[in-house]
């Protein structure tokens, strides 16, 4: 199919496009010969935004490659590593990544017989670290006074049995957990946390042979929810400015099924131009928008676009390019706040830097010299136990004489002598012992984490014990940090979308919940 192929369209038929009062499929066309790649044109989309938002949309996508940008940006706090790398290689860390499974490649006898194996050194130091340091649960503790600043252990006390049962209702002790592996990984450990509700179509009874379809609150995707947000999908607009709250803008890229999104933003009227896989893209010559497949996803997947923008009290939804809002939809939530919450294992830059430097990261080098070590200890182990064989005179002897009770004819004159080595296993295992040490104290004791049993004097172990709480004092303090902006958020949605009705459900009846919990000026929508 060649360009000949097709009609195109007018000047007068490109005008009322871009009027919106004439679509695509209304007109003997359906490719625009101006946007070619290669011999291929691309088809008209028949979303067709306002001035207002292809402005705002323009903004988004402007700010979109400035995030880009910094992830991609080498930097020396990353050892000269962009964020993506950083993020790749402490990954591949902590799941002690090998290549083929560590397996020798096929036909290389002579390099096949060497050990790859690998210790998990990182894996080990971090669950065990995060295993002491949720031992008890992080919550977040709460403090009410009222306008001649005395204390109000009444109001606090339901406020913080609210939290709790939010807490619940969101999963937060898992949300703990994974966000403090995550910290202990990443360059920096993002939770986000919001309140939604999502409706799903169900169908109730049938009635003249066709079912009955109702609208009904998702249970799974409405509520209190909390989401681990990975480096790579939030897109910041200051890599040197720590406060997340601080940044002028936030975006939230991720990828996900097409009918996850239909679920929840079909109620959108401009969901109808979303197509699974198909991103749309405006060109500037002619103002009009095209279709194009997306080669980076899957046919049934969705580019889901969320952006945050505090000077201009923003929050736009993006799918698949098509804007879903309201160019000036306000952030919905009541304190403007975005609703994200970090924290990470160690600052970078004296907490300049908006990320961290992860236990996987800081324990890189050393682990890599464990691992080499450990294979070269094996090595040197399969040599002293089963060394090579120098064939002396001229009987030709193959390998397969040696086994135990063979009996073997040779000339006068013909020997086997073991090949002396220079290797001492001994030097490697007395190295191997200095570079455990040296891990230890970046991390944690190997006895301290249960993984061995050591007989030590009372005094010892105390010693011991002082040390890790000593070590983890600093990351259980970044764990609080985080709990303390957590809580702030997750107050702020419970004053904002939970009602008088449910707090009487969940605390029971009683005079003192319509006084603590009814505040002045916190209405919105009737709620």
């Amino acid at each position: 199919m060649s360009v000949l192929d097709f009609t195109f369209p007018t000047q007068e038929q490109r005008t009322a496009l871009k009027q919106g009062k004439l679509k695509a499929t209304e007109i003997d066309t359906k490719i625009s010969p101006e946007v070619i790649t290669g011999k291929v044109p691309l088809p008209i989309s028949n979303y067709n935004p306002s001035d207002e938002e292809r402005m705002v949309r323009s903004m988004i996508i402007r700010h979109f490659t400035f995030g880009d940008l910094n992830m991609r940006k080498p930097r020396r706090e990353f050892n000269d590593l962009p964020l993506l790398t950083r993020c790749q290689i402490d990954r591949m860390s902590f799941n002690s990544y090998q290549p083929n499974d560590g397996d020798p490649l096929e036909g290389n006898e002579s390099m096949a017989w060497k050990s790859n194996a690998m210790r998990p050194i990182t894996r080990n130091k971090v669950i065990s670290i995060a295993a002491h340091a949720t031992t008890r649960l992080v919550f977040p503790k709460i403090f009410a006074f009222n306008d001649q600043s005395d204390e109000q252990h009444e109001a606090a006390q339901v406020m913080e049995d609210l939290m709790e049962w939010t807490g619940d209702q969101s999963e937060y002790t898992k949300t703990a957990l994974y966000a403090t592996i995550n910290a202990l990984i990443e360059p920096a450990s993002i939770v986000y946390t919001d309140y939604s509700e999502v409706f799903r179509q169900v169908k109730t009874e049938k009635v003249n042979g066709k079912w009955n379809i109702e609208e009904v609150l998702d249970e799974n995707l409405s509520g209190f929810k909390d989401h681990i947000v990975p480096c790579d999908e939030l897109y910041i607009e200051n890599a040197y400015e720590h406060d997340i709250q601080k940044q002028g803008w936030l975006i939230w890229r991720r990828v996900s099924n097409y009918s996850l999104m239909e679920t929840k933003y079909k109620h959108f009227k401009n969901f109808e131009y979303v197509k699974p896989g198909v991103q749309i893209i405006y060109d500037d010559a002619n103002r009009l928008f095209y279709e194009v497949y997306d080669s980076t996803m899957r046919q049934q997947m969705c580019e889901e676009v969320i952006y945050w923008n505090k000077t201009n009290d923003l929050k736009i939804i993006m799918v698949n390019g098509v804007m879903l809002t309201d160019y000036d939809n306000p952030n919905p939530r009541l304190d403007k706040q975005y609703p994200f919450s970090k924290f990470g294992y160690e600052l970078i830059d004296g907490g300049r830097f908006f990320y961290y430097k992860s236990l996987a990261f800081k324990m890189g080098q050393d682990a890599k010299v464990v691992n080499t070590l450990y294979q070269m200890i094996i090595d040197g182990t399969y040599l002293k136990l089963f060394p090579p064989m120098v064939n002396i005179g001229s009987d030709t002897i193959g390998s397969d004489v040696l086994i135990p009770g063979a009996i073997t004819t040779l000339s006068q004159g013909s020997d086997m002598k073991p090949l002396t080595t220079a290797n001492d296993v001994g030097a490697g295992m007395n190295a191997l012992l200095e570079v455990d040490k040296s891990i230890n104290e970046t991390s944690m004791d190997t006895w301290m984490s249960g993984a061995g049993v050591r007989r030590q004097t009372a005094y010892a172990m105390s010693i011991i014990q002082q040390n890790a709480n000593t070590l983890l004092g600093l990351f259980i303090n970044m764990i609080s940090s985080f709990v303390k902006d957590f809580g702030k958020l997750r107050m702020s949605d419970i004053i904002q979308h939970l009602t008088i009705v449910d707090v009487m459900k969940i605390e029971g009846d009683g005079e003192l919940v319509f006084k603590s919990f009814l505040l002045p000026n916190k209405q919105s929508d009737g709620k």
